[in-house]
């Protein structure tokens, strides 16, 4: 019997309230990235890739420091309104299904795709609503752009001069589960469940 995670709850709450203030603000429902990219993103597969870019603590990140460690890639933004926290909030039942032993070992890897508004500062607080083993990546629009198209990613920006936040994103919406070789070993889609994730993430992992 699985015992309620009322940490998890809180976090979803906040998530949703989020989730609420955006919409109130005047972005509407975001939509994914076109599916025509879906041949570009299924490329990556197979295939070892290395980035730089830099972390939510102000340090330079490798990809080929993390070797050993099951990666979970994924592009967004801080102000999404939808796709992001309902992605995130998966991940924290991921987290929780694959237990205090696997958690250590498995890392995401949050690239924004928003550098101009995203600082480190405000990825790092973001991202820690959804108690996850999780890290946020910035840098200039060429550094994210170059990481986005090694991995067949895509985004538009969409403006809205409705919305107080000026302008929004359409985006894939991806999981790149990179294993402990660096090769990207599977990629998971929304309608994947987080039971299937954590089982495809613990046959991943070989340590």
């Amino acid at each position: 019997m699985i015992m309620p995670n009322l940490k998890a709850d809180k976090v979803i709450f906040s998530i949703l309230f989020l989730g609420f203030c955006f919409s109130w603000a005047g972005c509407g429902k975001q939509e994914t990235a076109p599916a025509a990219d879906n041949a570009e993103a299924y490329s990556a597969l197979n295939t070892q890739r290395d980035f730089t870019l830099h972390d939510d603590n102000g340090k330079i990140f490798h990809l080929k420091d993390h070797r050993g460690q099951i990666v979970l890639l994924f592009f967004g933004y801080t102000t999404c309104p939808d796709v992001c926290p309902t992605t995130l909030s998966k991940l924290a039942r991921v987290y929780a299904l694959l237990g205090k032993k696997l958690r250590p070992h498995i890392l995401t890897v949050f690239v924004t795709i928003d550098p101009r508004r995203d600082t480190p500062q405000k990825l790092k607080a973001y991202l820690k609503y959804f108690n996850i083993n999780a890290i946020g990546l910035t840098g200039t629009k060429q550094q994210v752009d170059a990481v986005v198209h090694k991995y067949g990613a895509s985004y538009e920006r969409v403006e809205s001069s409705s919305s107080a936040l000026g302008y929004m994103f359409n985006h894939s919406d991806y999981i790149y589960l990179i294993d402990a070789h660096g090769k990207t070993s599977d990629l998971f889609h929304p309608e994947d469940t987080a039971e299937d994730m954590a089982k495809t993430i613990k046959g991943a992992y070989h340590g």
